[in-house]
This record gives structure tokens, C-alpha cells and sequence, in this order.
């Protein structure tokens, strides 16, 4: 399509944002295919399973959640709230409510960090913009790829486990559920063929941590959205993007220094980094009230208040924003990073504050816009899937009520 635009880059217009000039610009790049581990290939049927899993609450500790609760297709795969509430909570989304626990009458506190979307979370990178089928995890990275990150809120008390059983034994407390029933052993053993070839027990002893992952897994892993406007403009389309967000293109890849951490088709170089992002919430970390972030897994103080820099794909819909969920819209994190990273975390100093964020970006108001403006650009909530992927199921193996119906 020519670069002569019906909003004025054309003949007379600011060559600075002709079409065919920011492509060139900046080195522009597709989304590349979906990375599948060895042990993990496409399938239909794993897929189909992990689905049934991902809205089951048999996954759960006292059964009234699923991974859907904090991960649901009305939040875009997110829920919509700073900090999510699980076991025992009432309600979806930003309505949602915590409650007690229905095996102790414990209160259950709020999940200390932001639900990220699911949706791409398939299209990591391990540390650079080149997704990797086993890269890291969760804004700490302790989790190895999607099939990792699975049995990490089985067994978190706040998130799925509840006071059903401790921690060291939920994933084999829910193992043993589904080995139990019928409808799941048959969907493992259609799944997993060689897997239950191999198991001689009688006992279904295939149905098990690693199978269950690789399920839900497979499942997350379809969930790439690869339309945005911005995908098409890279494609060529002239008119995909506005002035606007031509501007605000133009912004980020430069003076606004966004593309030193948010770079390549994920928009995300996948690091682990000090933003100094204002702490909110109960935190989670030795220290009350506050979250020490990488720090937390690794053990290194060299990586306090590290987090992972997230994908900016699908950004306008996933609100609020950071570790913590401080920030309510774009143009609030936009402008805390114009602003020289302030107000932030008083524990953040200059020298341990990211060198590129130190200095203010002496933005203008209407700068700031055109960048929230080229953010929503960024915008595909799966209009090429499957749409059966992004529905509920009507019902699920177990018999209980699929969580978001």
C-alpha cells in the first residue's frame, strides 16, 4: 500500500512518520511462530484437555477456583484488578471479594502480586526478545516456561490451595483427583498416548504433574493474538496505525527510550530490572508490606526490586499496571517514567534505579498521548483465534461448575 496516507505524511506531510520511513527507521519485525518445548508438541487433544483443566475448580484446593478466576476470556486473561483475590473469593474480575477459607474459616488474603495476562504468555523471551518455550516466569522468573508456571498457584495457600492440604502436597492431592475420574482418564489417554503405553501400573500413573502442566500449558500456549494494529502496519499496511500513533511509534523506539526495555515483536526484552515502582499492597517478601521482587526467588540481594519487564502486547486491555497493580492507566506509568521514575519506591535509590530511567524524558502533554495513543495500537484480544478457545466450557470432567459461567 503507498506510504501517501489519507492524514497528511503524505506529499506535504512530516517525513518523520511516512509509513515506509518508520519501518525502515527502526527495524520493524513480525511476530514470530509459537516455540514448543521437545516434550510438548502441538496437539489437539492436549489442547483441548488443558482447556477443560484451565476452568475446572478440581484444580483447587477447597474446589471453588480455577486458573480462570485470575485468568478470565471477559478480563482479556487477566482480571482487572491491582492484586487478585482467590480460594474463597465471590464474584470475577474487579467486583471480585475475598472471603474465608470453608476448611478452616481462616480469612485468605489477597494474591501479593498483579494477575499478567495469559494471552501471548506462550511468547516469552529468556532474556531477549526471542520467545523461548522455557523461559522464565511470573514477575520473579521462578517458574521454567508455561509448563512450569502451572503448579506454582496449585500450591499457593492465597491463590488455589486454600487450607484443603499443605502446600508440599497440592499438586499431588489434585493428581489424584483427576486420576479419579473417569472423564479425565479417558481425555490423559487420548493426550498422552505414549505416556500411558509406557505406564504398566494399571493405576493411571501417567495422569501426573508433568502430563497435567503440559496440558494446561498446551492450552495457554494457543492463546497468541496476532492482528493488532500494529502487526499490520509492520505487515505493510499503510493505514493501520493514525497519525497519532505514528507519532507515539516514533516516540517509543526513540527520545522516549521505551524500546531499550520494551523492544523486538513482544515488545519486551524479557530482563529483569529496578523500575522503582511505588509498593502497594501486602507485598511479598520477608520484609511487611513490601516485595523485594527477584530477590524473593533468587536469594541475591543483587536482585532486589528486580522485576521482569512484561510484553506490552494487549497492554490497553489489562489494566492496572505493575508488580503491584499501581498504576491505574497508561498515561499514569507513562508519566511516573517521564517524570524521572518518581514518585517510587523509597528504597530505590539513583544508584540502584536502571540508568535509563534516571533522567526525565521531558515529554510533552500531547507526547505522553500520542505514546498511550501508540500502546493501544498494540491491541488484538484474539480476533484470529479459534473462537471456542476464548469460551467457557459448559461443562467440565469433575461436575463441577466451570468458574466464569
Amino acid at each position: 500500500m503507498a506510504s501517501c496516507v489519507s492524514d497528511g505524511t503524505g506529499p506535504g506531510g512530516d517525513p518523520r512518520f511516512d509509513p515506509d520511513s518508520l519501518r525502515a527507521r527502526f527495524s520493524l519485525e513480525p511476530l514470530g511462530p509459537t516455540p514448543f518445548p521437545a516434550n510438548n508438541p502441538r496437539s489437539d487433544a492436549r489442547i483441548a484437555l488443558g482447556q477443560l483443566l484451565f476452568f475446572d475448580p478440581i484444580l483447587s484446593g477447597e474446589q471453588d477456583v480455577s486458573c480462570s478466576t485470575c485468568h478470565h476470556p471477559e478480563f482479556h486473561f487477566a482480571d482487572g484488578r491491582a492484586l487478585s483475590a482467590g480460594v474463597s473469593g465471590t464474584g470475577i474480575g474487579p467486583a471480585r471479594t475475598l472471603g474465608t477459607s470453608a476448611v478452616s474459616g481462616s480469612p485468605i488474603p489477597l494474591v501479593p502480586r498483579n494477575a499478567p495476562t495469559v494471552l501471548n504468555a506462550g511468547m516469552t523471551g529468556n532474556g531477549s526478545p526471542t520467545p523461548s518455550a522455557t523461559a522464565p516466569l511470573f514477575w520473579d522468573g521462578r517458574a521454567a516456561g508455561l509448563e512450569g508456571q502451572v503448579l506454582f498457584p496449585i500450591a499457593a495457600r492465597e491463590e488455589m490451595r486454600g487450607d484443603a492440604y499443605p502446600s508440599a502436597v497440592a499438586v499431588d492431592s489434585v493428581v489424584a483427583r483427576l486420576r479419579a475420574i473417569p472423564g479425565y482418564r479417558q481425555r490423559f489417554l487420548v493426550a498422552f498416548p505414549a505416556e500411558a503405553a509406557a505406564d504398566t501400573t494399571g493405576t493411571f500413573a501417567f495422569i501426573d504433574a508433568s502430563t497435567m502442566a503440559r496440558a494446561v500449558a498446551a492450552y495457554e500456549r494457543e492463546l497468541v493474538t496476532r492482528n493488532t494494529p500494529f502487526d499490520r502496519f509492520v505487515a505493510g499496511d499503510d493505514e493501520a496505525l493514525t497519525l497519532a500513533q505514528r507519532r507515539g511509534l516514533s516516540l517509543f523506539f526513540s527520545r522516549a527510550r521505551c524500546f531499550i526495555c520494551h523492544r523486538g515483536p513482544m515488545l519486551s526484552n524479557f530482563l529483569f530490572l529496578v523500575t522503582g515502582t511505588p509498593q502497594t499492597g501486602p507485598g511479598k517478601s520477608v520484609i511487611p508490606g513490601d516485595d523485594t521482587g527477584r530477590e524473593e526467588h533468587t536469594g541475591d540481594p543483587a536482585d532486589r526490586y528486580r522485576f521482569r519487564v512484561p510484553g506490552l502486547r494487549n497492554v490497553e486491555l489489562t489494566a492496572p499496571y505493575m508488580h503491584d497493580g499501581s498504576f491505574q492507566t497508561l498515561e499514569d506509568v507513562v508519566r511516573f517514567y517521564n517524570d524521572g521514575a518518581k514518585p517510587r519506591h523509597p528504597a530505590v535509590s539513583d544508584d540502584r534505579l536502571e540508568v535509563v530511567l534516571r533522567e526525565p524524558l521531558g515529554l510533552t502533554d500531547q507526547e505522553v498521548a500520542d505514546l498511550v495513543a501508540f500502546m493501544g495500537a498494540l491491541t488484538d484480544p484474539g480476533t484470529d483465534l479459534d473462537p471456542a478457545l476464548l469460551q467457557i466450557p459448559v461443562s467440565v470432567p469433575s461436575g463441577l461448575p466451570p468458574v466464569g459461567n
